[in-house]
């Protein structure tokens, strides 16, 4: 039987709770709470299955005008991202850490929803850990 991959899990919690801390650092509303917690159950439904079909991309770039227009989108979204390039370092790392932790679960050789579930668990409880020691933290000293 293989290891438990503790450092790829490992990293894969201290993300997401850098993550709960920031927001709750910054005080931010219940709603935005609930945006975050649906878009960590995406970015772990993403990374456990296949939703993307990328040939359904290519017949996109046969033509020249969707070409251009995809040209100036890319160079606008590049432009957003120079502008708001810390939120991007967050969303980045906390991307990476989710493959980290996919590739590890694939490599244990654990099945698709077996490894949604660890990832899920461990996102969710990361950020809920870190919002709540800070609230703790915050409170008691």
């Amino acid at each position: 039987m293989k290891p438990i991959p503790l450092v790829s899990f490992s990293l894969l919690l201290i993300s997401y709770s850098i993550l709960g801390w920031s927001l709750a650092n910054a005080q931010v509303s219940l709603v935005l709470y609930l945006v975050v917690i649906a878009g960590i159950f995406l970015l772990d439904t993403i990374l456990t299955f296949r939703l993307l079909d990328l040939k359904a991309i290519v017949p996109w770039f046969q033509s020249d005008i969707f070409t251009f227009l995809s040209a100036i989108f890319i160079a606008f979204l590049f432009v957003v991202f120079i502008r708001w390039i810390n939120i991007f370092v967050h969303g980045l790392v906390l991307v990476s850490a989710g493959i980290l932790g996919k590739l590890e679960t694939q490599v244990y050789g654990l099945k698709k929803w077996q490894s949604f579930g660890i990832l899920l668990i461990i996102s969710e409880g990361g950020f809920a850990l870190g919002s709540v020691l800070y609230i703790f933290l915050k409170n008691y000293t």
